[in-house]
């Protein structure tokens, strides 16, 4: 299984130069790709551009978004966007994509919340016949690989249709075998080759001296959730013998790469986690 981790775009603390460090430093380390998360009004990083700027500072590892709210953009705006970036990273990058869960993003973007599941749809479909060669309309440029995001029939559906394959909340590994197990199913079902890419996410901290920052973080990113941003803290793996737990059951589950998303913005996770998940 490919073991890759996730740039903190998100987190509190995290400047430019820690951004390019961490880039630079996950290559050197042997991670397979380096991801980015998404809120358009959580304080953070634009994800597109944070990846943009990994791509100058790195030359081999792959980029990854996981996830991009798609419905934030136009169809053709995103459609550029990513054209540039693949062209930028020469051909590095993989699109993790999502409808997006919460509307204050589309209010501040001035987009439809209630309609970004056929938005999202229309984006995918543009986004395919790029990757079949089509003309994808304005700017689209060619393809690169889609990760769907969701946790529902229709997101089954679109992976199916549209997908290269799915890419999973950062739930616990017996919330999330389960599903892709029946996006597996439903790829055979629908008449496609081969087998979809299965990606999981598992957020993570390494060391006393980060506790703290990785609790604050992670109670305010889901505060929205209430009460529930508790069982969050206290389900983000640790110790590297929970780290080792999940990312094992995930590999035993079939999951062909996980993402590791720091919960903390130190340089230091990068070099902590190789050692605990890297030969």
């Amino acid at each position: 299984m490919r073991i890759s981790i996730a740039l903190p775009n998100t987190v509190p603390g995290a400047d430019g130069g820690l951004l390019t460090e961490w880039a630079k430093r996950a290559e050197a380390r042997g991670f397979a790709s380096l991801a980015v998360t998404e809120r358009l009004v959580y304080p953070g990083h634009d994800p597109l551009l944070t990846l943009a700027a990994a791509a100058a500072a790195t030359s081999r590892i792959g980029l990854l978004t996981n996830v991009l709210i798609g419905p934030l953009r136009t169809a053709p705006v995103l459609a550029k966007s990513v054209a540039t970036l693949a062209t930028l990273s020469a051909g590095r990058l993989v699109l993790g994509l999502g409808p997006g869960v919460r509307e204050d993003d589309f209010e501040a973007a001035g987009r439809s919340f209630a309609g970004r599941r056929e938005a999202f749809e229309e984006q995918l479909e543009l986004l395919g016949r790029g990757a079949a060669g089509e003309a994808a309309g304005p700017g689209a440029g060619p393809g690169v690989p889609v990760l769907v995001a969701g946790l529902s029939a229709a997101a089954v559906r679109r992976v199916v249709r549209w997908g290269d394959g799915w890419t999973a909340p950062g739930l616990e590994p017996e919330a999330v075998l389960p599903f892709a197990a029946r996006v597996r199913r439903a790829w055979s079902e629908g008449g496609r080759s081969g087998a979809p890419r299965i990606v999981g996410l598992a957020r993570f901290a390494l060391g006393e001296d980060v506790e703290r920052e990785s609790a604050a973080f992670v109670r305010d990113y889901f505060s929205v959730l209430g009460a529930e941003a508790e069982e969050f803290v206290a389900k983000t793996p640790r110790t590297p013998e929970r780290i080792r737990r999940v990312v094992a059951a995930l590999a035993d589950g079939g999951v062909d790469e996980v993402v590791m998303h720091p919960t903390a913005a130190a340089l230091s996770q990068v070099d902590r986690l190789a050692d605990v998940l890297l030969p």
